[in-house]
C-alpha cells in the first residue's frame, strides 16, 4: 500500500517499486495475455513463447529514442504506408520494422 500512503512512484525504492507492481499489477489482465498468446504451459512451445513475450515487452519501447528510429529502405518501400528514405516515427511500426527486415539488430530476437 506504499501508493496508498501517498508515495509517489518516482520516490519508491526499488523495493517499494517491487511491491507497489505486485500489489497493483492486474494479473487477470496479464493471465489474459498470456492465454491469447499462446503461452499456457499445457500447450507445446508455450516456453519459447513465453520468452519471446518476455522479450518483446522489454524492448517495446526501445524505438521511442529519436537516434535509433529506421529509415525504409528502397527495398523495403512502401512499408506500411511510408516510402523509401521516411524516418518511421511511430515506435511500434519502426520496431515491426526492424524486427521483420534487420532481426539480428536485436539480439534477443
Amino acid at each position: 500500500a506504499n501508493l496508498d500512503q501517498g508515495v509517489t512512484f518516482q520516490m519508491m525504492t526499488e523495493e517499494q517499486k517491487r511491491a507497489s507492481f505486485l500489489e497493483t499489477m492486474q494479473w487477470s489482465m496479464f493471465e489474459d495475455l498470456v492465454s491469447q498468446a499462446g503461452c499456457q504451459s499445457t500447450q507445446a512451445g508455450s516456453e519459447e513463447r513465453i520468452m519471446a513475450l518476455l522479450s518483446l515487452t522489454a524492448i517495446h519501447d526501445v524505438m521511442k529514442v529519436e537516434s535509433l528510429l529506421p529509415v525504409v529502405q528502397r527495398e523495403h518501400a512502401p512499408y506500411l504506408g511510408y516510402e523509401a528514405g521516411v524516418v518511421i516515427r511511430d515506435h511500434d511500426i519502426a520496431l515491426s520494422y526492424v524486427m521483420e527486415n534487420f532481426p539480428d539488430l536485436l539480439p534477443s530476437y
